[in-house]
């Protein structure tokens, strides 16, 4: 069957006008042009669907049938169409969005709210997981986009970088090393260390840097939630390594952050999406607010970094 959206329109034209001369006024086209694509329409069909009289045509029984059917089938396509573009131009549409446990607390509220600003029609899906949840999930196709750490390559997702932070001593305030400006490696080995689990990202970076200095690491504890991990540093439980923004879940217990050097260690945060997966347009412009906002972030910190060293330098002279 070829049956054209030409042809479709033709025939409501001449349906609901009566005459194939109004028909063709309202198309913009010749009447003999309405006429072949009726005769096309009808030869397609297997039917007649006018009855022609002098000046006027009316509807056989099964042009009376079908006409229904033909404008469901435009209406159809026009509401098709229509979501389309809506989707294109952001007035409407969905995205999902992973987060690590911490940074669906931290930076990503954030960046979300002011996209919502700019988009509010848009509606975003949050889901804070483990690490570990996310490439599976993406893989899975549970999410757009996802925001977190991927610690080996892999040839099913792409990573657009975000942003680095240092990982960090987090101990309690009357620990030992709470006081300390910093804090060497190899001086965890004979701590109470409680580390995330074994598939998280996070927990490979911690172990890479630990096996170097201390061989015979072993954890003493090991949490899936770095809240969890914090509480109990509150109880005295031990100490852990953790994201430096991580500090930002403990106002409500006393704990400690404290640079660990030697090396000082930073890890990567990306935004995450399956490669060769084209995004929606809502999903590409909420990973392009990710990046904007981050840039931003980067840029005011090196702005102030750069007034610290310079009001530095002023005192000295």
């Amino acid at each position: 069957m070829n049956i054209t959206l030409r042809q479709l329109g033709a025939f409501i034209a001449v349906a609901e006008l009566g005459q194939f001369n109004l028909a063709a006024q309202t198309l913009h086209l010749t009447q003999s042009a309405v006429s072949i694509l009726i005769r096309d329409l009808e030869s397609e069909i297997g039917a007649r669907l006018f009855d022609r009289h002098t000046r006027m045509v009316s509807l056989t029984h099964v042009g009376q049938e079908f006409l229904p059917q033909a404008r469901k089938i435009l209406k159809d396509l026009e509401l098709a169409v229509g979501g389309v573009r809506d989707n294109a131009s952001l007035k409407r549409g969905q995205v999902t969005v992973a987060a690590a446990i911490v940074l669906a607390a931290t930076i990503v509220p954030a960046i979300i709210a002011r996209f919502l600003r700019t988009y509010p029609e848009i509606s975003v899906n949050i889901r804070d997981m483990p690490e570990e949840q996310i490439s599976p999930a993406l893989k899975r196709n549970e999410v757009d986009i996802a925001v977190g750490t991927l610690s080996d390559d892999d040839p099913e997702i792409t990573a657009t970088p975000l942003l680095r932070d240092k990982l960090m001593l987090i101990c309690r305030e009357d620990h030992r090393f709470a006081r300390r400006k910093s804090v060497r490696w190899a001086e965890l080995k004979d701590e109470n260390l409680i580390t995330l689990a074994a598939s998280n990202p996070l927990r490979n970076i911690v172990e890479h840097n630990l096996i170097r200095v201390v061989p015979n690491y072993r954890p003493k504890y090991e949490v899936r939630f770095s809240t969890t991990a914090i509480s109990m540093i509150a109880a005295g439980m031990g100490v852990a390594v953790l994201p430096e923004n991580s500090s930002q879940l403990a106002s409500a217990v006393r704990i400690a952050t404290v640079d660990l050097v030697e090396p000082v260690v930073m890890r990567n945060i990306s935004l995450l999406q399956r490669r060769h997966h084209s995004l929606s347009p809502a999903a590409e412009h909420l990973k392009a607010a990710f990046v904007a906002f981050t840039a931003e972030t980067d840029g005011a910190a090196a702005d102030a970094r750069g007034s610290a060293a310079a009001s530095g330098r002023a005192r000295l002279g």
